[in-house]
């Protein structure tokens, strides 16, 4: 299936996701800071990035950034995961270049679902050439 970067300071969530993820036939590399985000990023090359806003080092927006002026990742997605849950959190997360935003707490099976429907997008353009 696909490779997904998972990146959340909380311990036990990164455990929960893992789990639920590779159940899901995917390949899960779980990451706990900005900084880490970035080098697993270039290692891995993941099919989509799962970013929480708040986080050590590099804040989400800052991830999202760097990630989209470098041109081996600029075109992964970015599924934000946060518990910020104003409006300007999700309008300033889609700004940063955001292609979903879901608020904690939140279902495992709706984050599966999430990544299933952004993966067949990011496929659908793709193979349309976009």
């Amino acid at each position: 299936m696909a490779k997904i970067l998972f990146a959340d300071d909380d311990a036990l969530l990164g455990d929960l996701v893992f789990h639920k993820l590779e159940s899901c036939g995917h390949q899960v590399t779980v990451v706990d800071n900005g900084y880490s985000v970035l080098s697993a990023a270039l290692r891995v090359i993941p099919d989509i990035v799962i970013l929480d806003n708040l986080m050590p080092g590099l804040t989400g927006p800052e991830v999202m950034h760097n990630l989209k002026r470098d041109p081996r990742t600029a075109e992964i997605p970015v599924l934000v995961l946060t518990s910020q849950t104003g409006k300007n959190d999700m309008v300033n997360a889609y700004r940063s270049g955001a292609a979903d935003y879901m608020e904690k707490p939140f279902s495992p099976h709706d984050l599966a679902n999430r990544i299933s429907s952004l993966l067949g997008a990011q496929q659908f353009l793709q193979q349309a050439g976009l």
